[in-house]
């Protein structure tokens, strides 16, 4: 990531009213998609970047970015950019940066760094001298220091240095924003909320189908869907915000476009969206959090494994992540019965998408397999395949 700007070459701090953009990150393979979702938002003059879009900064597009966007991870306001030729030049210059006007003695704060560099060999040591700098300007400025939490900070801060140049940004979304507000636990390998999103886009989801996830987990699809196909905001259950610790925040200004976007909220069919999970722990789960949400009437859960799966209505598309790979013991089995299913269940379903790592497994359904879309999930590569029933 870096950020072009109206500085000279040595650089220094960023007045974020005049000439920062902003930068929003997402997951590897999303950036195009995430472009798209950002136009349909109304943003413009977006420009393409590594894992990311630029965009510019306006504390109305902070918002509808944060509020809004079912893609994006982090949206970073980059507060100086330098050339970074050694440790000292990092902790000089991060000190330049006027660190009260986002945070004082009294508030947490976290640095989250990704560091390529010769002479700053762990991104941690990078991030210490960083650290460093701030409690200085702030002990010298208050007499005391802020405190580090890396949980659950009042104020997040990102430093990005590759090829000797530095951006050091404020994360105005705080905690990523595939965390949405609702969920206790993603189980053992959950989907993102993001990621999620990202495929029931891809498979052209809208309110208009009957969709079924016979593997549904901790319900993050289902739950993806149904905020969705409500425009229920992506950040909906969301308490805590970045953006709330920036000098030109204005809470009236928020909580009228946060009330503007919350009244276009729309209620859904019942039972065009439904899940099943033959796990007793990943079913439970799923109610837990269907209850939370507000979506336990419209979203139909039934705990059955997928070969005694009988939907009553009859599903148009099917998205699931099943259980794959030596660490959750996937057999063929499971994916045979889900190729039968999709055939004999989902007759109105021209396809289904699934997500797996094994395409040994996928060929166990039987299907044909009509598109493939790498993807990141948890480290691993994994691919949506796009199944004709």
């Amino acid at each position: 990531m870096s950020c072009k700007t109206e500085m000279s070459s040595n650089s220094s701090t960023i007045d974020p009213q005049q000439s920062a953009l902003l930068f929003i990150s997402c997951a590897d393979q999303l950036e195009p998609l995430l472009k798209e979702e950002l136009k349909a938002l109304g943003l413009v003059d977006l420009r393409l970047g590594f894992r990311g879009i630029y965009a510019p900064y306006t504390l109305e597009n902070i918002f509808k970015i944060n509020y809004l966007s079912r893609l994006a991870t982090r949206v970073m306001l980059p507060l100086a950019q330098f050339s970074c030729p050694d440790t000292q030049t990092l902790y000089n210059e991060a000190k330049k940066i006027p660190w009260l006007d986002y945070l004082d003695e009294t508030k947490t704060f976290a640095i989250d760094a990704n560091i390529k560099h010769p002479m700053i060999r762990h991104s941690l040591y990078g991030a210490q001298l960083v650290k460093d700098a701030i409690c200085d300007v702030i002990r010298e400025k208050k007499g005391a220091r802020p405190s580090v939490d890396t949980k659950n900070p009042d104020v997040q801060i990102n430093v990005f240095i590759q090829n000797k140049r530095a951006t050091i940004s404020f994360d105005t979304s705080g905690a990523p924003l595939y965390k949405r507000g609702w969920k206790e636990s993603s189980g053992e390998a959950g989907v993102p909320e993001t990621l999620a999103a990202a495929i029931l886009m891809h498979a052209k989801y809208s309110e208009r189908e009957i969709l079924v996830d016979p593997f549904c987990g901790a319900g993050t699809f289902l739950i993806e869907a149904a905020m969705m196909a409500t425009q229920t905001p992506a950040g909906f259950f969301r308490k805590k915000w970045g953006f709330v610790h920036l000098p030109s925040f204005d809470n009236a200004q928020w909580e009228e476009f946060k009330n503007h976007w919350d009244q276009k909220r729309k209620p859904i069919e019942s039972q065009s969206i439904i899940g099943s999970d033959s796990d007793a722990n990943s079913f439970r789960l799923c109610k837990e959090h269907l209850k939370k949400t507000g979506f336990e009437k419209e979203v139909l859960l039934i705990h059955t494994p997928v070969s005694k799966f009988n939907p009553p209505r009859s599903p148009t598309l099917l998205v699931t992540d099943p259980p794959f790979g030596k660490r959750l013991h996937a057999p063929p089995q499971i994916y045979q019965d889900l190729g039968n299913f999709l055939k004999a269940k989902c007759p109105a379903a021209p396809w289904g998408f699934l997500l797996t790592s094994s395409y040994h497994l996928v060929k166990a359904s039987g299907c044909t397999v009509l598109s493939e879309w790498p993807l990141q999930h948890g480290g691993l590569s994994v691919t949506l395949y796009q199944l004709k029933n």
